[in-house]
């Protein structure tokens, strides 16, 4: 019986919200939760933005959830939490990261 492998990466389309869309691009980055690799062209404005917010130790959501920030690379809801202060999230598990020279690459 061929078992399916489960898919090890995710890949995030991150579109800025309404009041930074002059500000921010959209970017993609390629996610892998069990590594806390981080890939793809705009992994290193990720990674300034996760670093940044990790400092702090703890983010406050927009419901007024209190979510701490150990290992935000490795933790979803983390991760989740502080790219949503800037982004709306798109995922999309996938088996490894794409070529950023690939035509399907939006």
């Amino acid at each position: 019986m061929n078992e399916k492998k489960p898919l090890e990466w995710i890949r995030m389309q991150l579109y800025p919200l309404p009041h930074l869309e002059n500000k921010l691009e959209v970017i993609v980055v390629f996610w892998n939760p069990e590594t806390g690799e981080m890939r793809g062209e705009g992994a290193q404005i990720v990674k300034s933005l996760v670093d940044s917010y990790a400092e702090k130790g703890a983010i406050t959501t927009s419901k007024g959830e209190i979510i701490q920030l150990d290992d935000p690379y490795r933790n979803t809801a983390a991760l989740s939490a502080i790219l949503s202060q800037q982004y709306w999230i798109s995922p999309q598990p996938v088996e490894a990261p794409e070529d950023p020279n690939a035509k399907n690459l939006q």
